[in-house]
């Protein structure tokens, strides 16, 4: 099984330049159009992906997290979302990296098997950065209105959150 998984990216490789050199179509001329047009999506994406990286750096060190956190941290209590995660649950719609490095420090503060780093997993795992995939596949085809997609959006988010609280009490205990 080893010896299958080393020789796949070489064979695929193989593939492609055998099918280069046999197509009766200008695949060479396709090739450079597709990266062409790549980067004129990359061009255009790149505001708005510079822009929400920034402003999610911003918010984090300027302590409106953490005034947010303390702020919902009754509404999150009702849900049973524990105050330990609000932070990180606040922070996934809006950056993939930044939930990342707080999942990482939920691990470090409270350990991978305690039911904040079980509940922080399982929310990682079932969602998704929502603000990143609004910006990059509704800015690449110019969306300006999303109507009733970001409130769809970011109501699965929640869910997303009381469900892996839910299932990580059930399976673990709280």
């Amino acid at each position: 099984m080893t010896n299958i998984a080393s020789y796949t990216v070489p064979l695929i490789l193989a593939s492609v330049g055998f099918l280069f050199l046999t197509s009766k179509k200008d695949l060479f001329n396709e090739f450079i159009q597709g990266a062409k047009d790549g980067l004129e999506t990359l061009i255009n994406l790149l505001p708005t992906l510079i822009m929400l990286v920034v402003g999610v750096s911003m918010f984090r060190a300027s302590g409106g997290l953490d005034i947010i956190s303390d702020f919902l941290a009754p509404f999150f209590a009702l849900l049973n979302i524990p105050k330990e995660i609000i932070g990180f649950v606040i922070m996934r719609p809006f950056s993939g990296s930044s939930s990342t490095v707080m999942l990482n420090d939920i691990f470090t503060q409270y350990g991978a098997d305690s039911f904040a780093g079980r509940a922080a997993s399982l929310i990682m795992s079932s969602s998704d950065t929502v603000f990143y995939v609004f910006a990059v596949y509704f800015g690449a085809v110019k969306i300006k209105k999303t109507g009733y997609a970001l409130s769809a959006a970011l109501l699965t988010q929640l869910f997303c959150a009381v469900s892996a609280c839910f299932i990580a009490g059930f399976f673990w205990g709280i």
